[in-house]
């Protein structure tokens, strides 16, 4: 993927992707708020999203959890995999904001996909809330915009990126991805033995193995639906 990186507003990341082997371009906002209105309820999110995605044509709005989420870079992989399987009809489901989590978490099942990355009516009440938005228009921060005064709701910093060894654990164990496959990875960026020890403070390493993995899930779920037609 060739990508062109956008200023992002108020600590919100935009991304325009530029695919030319598939002749796609698109762009990718990542944002996360805290909401104000603490009455707001789950069924006034999804009818908001389903009004946005009606008024911006071709848009996509999907909120999720990012309990499992590595990185910014898993959720703009997710969105690409999203882009290229319904431009060649070969996606798992009728509902891109579906077949984003069914990315997101390298599964074709629905039903566990959205319980590991969909949101909650306790979500709403007690974390920050973390979005994405896709678009093949440029028109990311207008769609921001509105999202956010119809939600009265602020922004707040980017935390998808934040490296703790807790969280690397817990991602490693979601998806099923063992110690020797981590090491292995390690050592085929050439690390020696010293450098790839998580005890040794080399966490950087560790998650760049397990995000190397995660996409591999990706890409495997992509081909197994290949496969299929």
């Amino acid at each position: 993927m060739d990508t062109l990186v956008a200023p992002g507003m108020n600590g919100m990341d935009v991304k325009e992707f530029s695919i030319t082997s598939l002749d796609l371009n698109y762009f990718v906002g990542l944002n996360q708020i805290k909401l104000n209105n603490k009455e707001f309820e789950l069924n006034q999110l999804f009818e908001l999203i389903e009004e946005l995605q009606t008024s911006y044509r071709k848009s996509i709005i999907q909120f999720f959890s990012d309990k499992y989420i590595i990185n910014q870079d898993h959720v703009f992989t997710a969105c690409y995999y999203v882009q290229k399987v319904f431009l060649h009809n070969i996606n798992i489901s009728k509902k891109p904001n579906i077949e984003l989590f069914l990315y997101l978490a390298a599964n074709r099942q629905i039903t566990p996909s959205i319980e590991a990355f969909g949101v909650s009516e306790i979500d709403l009440e007690k974390k920050p809330l973390s979005f994405c938005i896709i678009s093949p228009n440029d028109n990311i921060t207008e769609i921001n915009k509105t999202l956010i005064k119809n939600l009265e709701a602020e922004e707040i910093y980017l935390t998808l990126n934040d490296k703790t060894i807790e969280k690397f654990n817990r991602i490693k164990d979601y998806f099923e991805i063992n110690d020797n496959q981590i090491m292995s990875v390690l050592k085929s960026y050439g690390l020696r033995n010293k450098d790839i020890t998580l005890m040794n403070g080399n966490l950087d390493n560790h998650f760049l193995a397990l995000n190397d993995l995660i996409y591999e899930k990706m890409a495997l779920l992509s081909l197994e639906k290949v496969k299929r037609h």
